[in-house]
This record gives structure tokens, sequence and C-alpha cells, in this order.
């Protein structure tokens, strides 16, 4: 069997765990692999090379930061168009019999745009998604690789940052800005800073739950005396579901581009006292030195559970990851593709009610290896 992989959209500290883990479950099945070039948009251009890389190599891949083979944010157009021709040429041409893509909410999309189309010519091509996504935002699945090392850089810089704001007779409030356009689980993962610094509050404010600058206000002012984190997603809401600070300017998909509502917090906050903001910015997504152990095994784990899902004959499916709550354990499963497809999953309320301890179970045990603070 011939399988291609790539990688879409933004990099995730584990993303080349999954690339990896993909490159050696092939060979232990005798299968040949090869990659994608820039994701979907070079495979269009046939920028497919075989993947022949050493053992020793694999394993510096497997700990590298941003995506190895290259990514891309191109959006598949509807069912007609031609580069559904120009794709399954190069498919034909390369002799594809199993197509593997690592990526997010809109990669996913394009997973399900090929396997139907596959089907609709008849082309005897296995189709797979694979999960990445540091917004933790697919659906079908307890939690997709690659959040957990962002949560897990995060409440660490974040509170890093919140000691050195306290170390002055005159403490500041510290304020942190986190990706999530849509949906929260970045921002929410910083409640667990509280255990790094005792007795430190966290106010998160993230796009499931909307607020407004008097709420911020008056919340600020009930704990400003103590250690405070005030932690804001990018994609917070007002009560009218409008951005708090956003930009004209569109992306490549026609999103809004977000941006500034640490800056626009932080100055609102300054009628109450000193601030100091922090925002990690594009670290934040693929920070290589800083990894959830937990997370880069199961990157490897969806990967390798997707070859051998093709291996078995299975097609127009996404790996999604399962778990045990108990005593954490997770296994890798194969839900429809048609059910993760152009879907978000919002941070649920019940995790999120009394004082987000829910919050604190579920991600727990997926940010392995915290640092023990001791704080005056």
């Amino acid at each position: 069997m011939r399988i291609l992989v790539a990688q879409s959209g933004g990099p995730t500290a584990v993303i080349n765990a999954s690339l990896v883990g993909a490159v050696k479950r092939a060979r232990e099945l005798g299968h040949e692999i090869f990659g994608g070039i820039y994701g979907i948009e070079g495979v269009l251009k046939d920028k497919v090379i075989p993947l022949l890389q050493s053992e020793l190599e694999l394993e510096k891949i497997s700990h590298t930061p941003g995506a190895f083979l290259g990514s891309c944010r191109f959006v598949l157009p509807e069912f007609g168009a031609e580069e559904y021709d120009v794709l399954f040429k190069v498919f034909e041409a390369r002799k594809i019999d199993a197509f593997l893509y690592i990526g997010g909410n809109d990669s996913m999309d394009s997973v399900a745009k090929i396997y139907l189309e596959a089907q609709r010519r008849h082309f005897p091509m296995l189709v797979i998604g694979i999960p990445k996504t540091i917004d933790n935002d697919l659906v079908e699945t307890d939690h997709c690789p690659g959040f957990a090392s962002a949560a897990k850089f995060l409440n660490i810089v974040a509170s890093e940052f919140v000691i050195d704001s306290i170390a002055y007779s005159e403490p500041s409030i510290s304020v942190v800005e986190t990706m999530g356009r849509d949906t929260g689980w970045l921002a929410a993962s910083l409640k667990l800073s509280e255990r790094l610094v005792k007795g430190l509050k966290t106010l998160i404010y993230l796009p499931e739950k909307p607020t407004s600058d008097e709420e911020i206000l008056s919340d600020v002012q009930r704990f400003k005396d103590g250690p405070l984190l005030v932690v804001v997603s990018e994609g917070t809401v007002d009560e009218k579901g409008n951005y708090l600070k956003s930009t004209p300017v569109l992306d490549s998909f026609g999103h809004p581009k977000l941006g500034g509502v640490g800056e626009h917090v932080a100055s609102l906050l300054e009628k109450i006292g000193k601030v100091k903001l922090v925002n990690p910015g594009f670290v934040q997504r693929a920070a290589s030195h800083i990894v959830s152990g937990v997370d880069f095994q199961e990157a490897q784990m969806v990967a390798s559970f997707a070859v051998d899902s093709v291996d078995d004959g299975k097609s127009g499916f996404f790996v999604a990851i399962d778990r045990e709550k108990k005593n954490y354990l997770s296994t890798a499963k194969l839900v429809p593709i048609s059910k993760v497809a152009n879907k978000v999953k919002k941070v649920p309320q019940e995790l999120l009610d009394n004082d987000m301890r829910g919050f604190v179970e579920y991600i727990e045990p997926l940010v392995d290896g915290l640092p023990d603070f001791l704080v005056r």
C-alpha cells in the first residue's frame, strides 16, 4: 500500500509526533509512505516526496516544532470545481492507496470532501482524518493532540509571569491573552495556575460566557488586593455576540482577524491599579521545549491508529480519543468524518460551574509534569 500523509493549519508542539507515528507504523506494516509538502495545496501542485528518514532523524522530527512537511490554509472548493480533477490526477499518477490528513476543523472539511469525491469517482483510495488543534474544538473526541501541550506551556508561563508581578511591595494585576477564536478551552486551562501559585485567584473570560467591560472591572475590583491573574481569550464576546476586540481585516477563511483584547482589558484595568500584560501570541502553538508527555504519546497513538485503520480497509473516518475517567487511560477510536467536519465543540457549561472544578478534573491528567513553585 502507498500512503500519503500531509499536515495542515496552525502547528502544535506535537504535530510532528503524529507524522512520525504514521511513518513508523506504516513501515512496521510494510507500506510505502509519502509526504505532501504544504498540505493539500502542495498536493495539488504534485509536491509529494517519499519519507525515507532514518530512525534517528524521525526521533528528531518528532520533537521539532512547526509542521515538518509544511502547512497551508487552503479551503477546498465545493464539488465540481476543477481542483478535484487536478487532485485526483495526482493521486492516480502517484498510485496513492490511502490519504491521511493531520489537521483541525478546516482540514477535516477537506477530509470529508476528498472522501466523498473519491466515492463519487469510484476511486479506490482510503481517506482518514487525524486530529490536531490547540483550540481543542473538534467534536466527537474527548480532546485533541496539541491542546494539552499548549495548556501546559500557558500555565507555566502565566505562573512565572504572576510570580514576577507580585515580587514588589505594590503588586500588579497580571493579564494574559490566549488564543481561541470560537472556544475558550485554552483560556479555561489557566485555572490550573492556581495550583502552581499559592493564593492566586484567576478570573477567566472566554467566548462561551459573554461579558462586558463593566463586569470585568467589577470582578477585578473584588480581588485586586491578592495575587490576581486575569485571563482573556482572543474570541471573548460581549452580550450582543460582538468581539471585545477585533479588526476589520479578514483572514484566508473569511474570519475577522483577532488580537488586541489583552491590551484592551489591560488598559481598562489601569483605572484600578498597576497592570502587567503578556500575550504569548503564536509561541503558545508550538513551544516544543514545554510538551506534555501524555500529549506526545497520544499524538503518535492517533496517527498510528489511522495507519492501522487504512490497513484494515477503513475510509471516511476521523480518529478520536476516548478516555477512562476514573483512572486516566486513553484509547483511539474511529468516528465517521461526516460527524466531525464543520462542527465546533464549545466548553460545556458543567465544566465551568462550581469554580471550574470539573474543568480542572478534566485537564489535570492531560497536562503532566507541572512545576512545584514555592511563593512567599
